[in-house]
């Protein structure tokens, strides 16, 4: 067979495209950091990766989710101490009231600091997180406790006094819940409801109670009452506060996981599509030097005329 010229040439042309295009190839390589830059380098190692892409954005996802519920937990379990911490204040003013010898002035005197701690319940009752009040329900945005002219306090616009009121029932089983999981739900919120009690006995009016009881002189054993319905709310608010942390608890054993399985998904993924740089550097340089070698050789072959031939 009878190799021409014009042979020669689409043969080197052909062969010196092939190097040029793996010449950019382990450029890219190098440049890039990865193994795999389009679907024909790896098609199973590309699924692969897309796959761990995947994972890592869920997996992202519902982390972001278990943080925003932690600070949620976490602002909820500090204004619960904080009311806890007031009643322990009042707790242990009505134990040093309770007998009789104490005046009418000094009872004047501590229902003013009892007044004081009954505006601070209203206070934690209405706590933020951000502009979000904590204890409203699924009322987030309007403050969700009140008192009305006549000093009675109202849970969402409702009477939390009247234990009985149906609409007061279902404000108190109202929950946020986060999505902290695949088909995985957590409630993370506490009702106001829940937090002052619902009933004559509930946080606030028992203070606002109290206080009315020291302004009138009550006696002693009025005041005993007032130590045994601070015990009762206290207890509430320590079973809240356990209930918080069972959750918080949860929830940092969840973001654990989900760090663990971050770093594993993204160590998988590198596993799969980083390139070892210097192999790759090294490749580059073979490459390199086999195009600029055809360039040579190249420049010998297309430089050959009709006069070469004939001499």
């Amino acid at each position: 067979m009878r190799i021409t010229n014009s042979m020669m040439l689409n043969n080197y042309l052909s062969n010196l495209n092939d190097n040029l295009e793996s010449l950019t190839e382990k450029q890219t390589q190098v440049s890039t950091g990865k193994r795999i830059n389009k679907l024909s380098d790896d098609p199973v190692g590309l699924i692969s990766v897309m796959q761990c892409d995947v994972k890592l954005y869920k997996t992202e996802q519902y982390n972001q989710n278990v943080e925003n519920a932690l600070t949620w937990l976490d602002q909820t379990e500090a204004a619960t101490l904080s009311l806890n911490d007031v009643i322990k204040t009042a707790y242990e003013t009505v134990i040093e009231l309770a007998n009789d010898y104490v005046t009418a002035e000094d009872k004047e005197a501590a229902a003013e600091m009892i007044a004081q701690l009954r505006d601070e319940v209203l206070a934690i009752g209405n706590s933020q997180s951000e502009d979000e009040y904590l204890f409203g329900g699924y009322n987030i945005n309007n403050t969700p406790f009140t008192v009305d002219a006549s000093g009675n306090i109202l849970y969402n616009g409702l009477d939390l006094t009247d234990e009985t009121s149906v609409d007061l029932i279902a404000e108190n089983e109202q929950v946020i819940t986060y999505e902290i999981g695949y088909e995985t739900t957590m409630d993370i919120s506490i009702s106001g409801s829940e937090l002052f009690g619902m009933g004559e006995d509930n946080i606030y009016t028992v203070f606002d109670n109290l206080y009315n009881a020291l302004i009138s002189d009550a006696d002693a054993e009025e005041l005993n009452d007032y130590i045994e319905k601070l015990q009762d709310n206290q207890s509430s608010v320590l079973a809240i506060e356990a209930k918080i942390g069972g959750r918080i608890n949860r929830l940092e054993l969840v973001q654990n996981r989900y760090e663990e399985d971050y770093l594993s998904y993204t160590e998988l993924k590198s596993n799969i599509e980083d390139v070892d740089l210097a192999e790759a550097a090294m490749n580059y340089e073979m490459a390199e030097t086999v195009y600029t070698a055809a360039l040579n050789i190249g420049s010998k072959i297309i430089q050959l005329s009709l006069v070469d031939f004939l001499n």
